[in-house]
């Protein structure tokens, strides 16, 4: 399958649309395209059919970005198209691709309440990564420092709360592209760096913050 028309029926999928809907969607010409298109997101679990109409949830939208993804897309491209829960549970995936047990929206209520928007936890070294996503596309710098303090509160919290986790690393995931940089210790890392950001990760900790206890 041509990666790009991955990235296309990410734009065309819809909870209910016909056929027709969906070729318009996936603006090709070919009919043929567009059932072969169909066809293997079928094949491999996206979708269903229903009477004379495909049928998707927001789960199979997340499971087209990973096979977008697998299929060699910029982790960019594919992140624009999803809404700010298809940003975290994307995230999310990345991290269970990567060998992390993920929870999404992980609250706590004292000292006050609070929020996480995506933990990953490797259960061999007991490292959790924290993640805050931000759906933003530009940003600044008096912005990001905020959001890097408030992610550091957060770890502490989550560490005094999660007694199987022996340290935590706090970072800021963002769709905008540039070099990932640091701003208070804490990683602030676009979306298409993700993957390679946690792969390469060793060589950031002697440079990045951690919580322990």
């Amino acid at each position: 399958m041509d990666p790009l028309l991955l990235v296309k029926a990410m734009h065309a999928i819809m909870p209910e649309l016909t056929p027709n809907d969906f070729q318009s969607r996936l603006a090709v010409n070919s009919r043929s395209v567009s059932k072969q298109v169909i066809q293997y997101l079928l094949d491999n679990g996206i979708g269903r059919t229903s009477q004379n109409s495909y049928v998707f949830s927001d789960s199979d939208r997340i499971k087209l970005a990973i096979f977008a993804l697998k299929s060699g897309n910029d982790v960019e491209s594919i992140s624009k198209i999803l809404t700010w829960r298809d940003f975290e549970m994307f995230a999310s995936e990345i991290l269970n691709l990567s060998g992390y047990e993920t929870e999404c929206n992980v609250r706590f209520n004292k000292p006050r309440r609070m929020e996480i928007d995506v933990v990953g936890t490797n259960n061999s070294s007991k490292l959790a990564i924290l993640i805050d996503c931000k759906h933003w596309r530009r940003n600044d710098l008096k912005s990001i420092t905020f959001y890097a303090i408030k992610q550091i509160h957060r770890a502490y919290v989550f560490m005094s709360n999660r007694k199987t986790v022996s340290s935590s690393i706090p970072v800021i995931l963002t769709l905008y592209p540039m070099a990932i940089k640091l701003v208070e210790e804490i990683p602030v890392v676009p979306i298409r760096n993700f993957m390679s950001f946690i792969s390469d990760l060793p060589t950031y900790l002697d440079k990045i913050k951690f919580v322990s206890r």
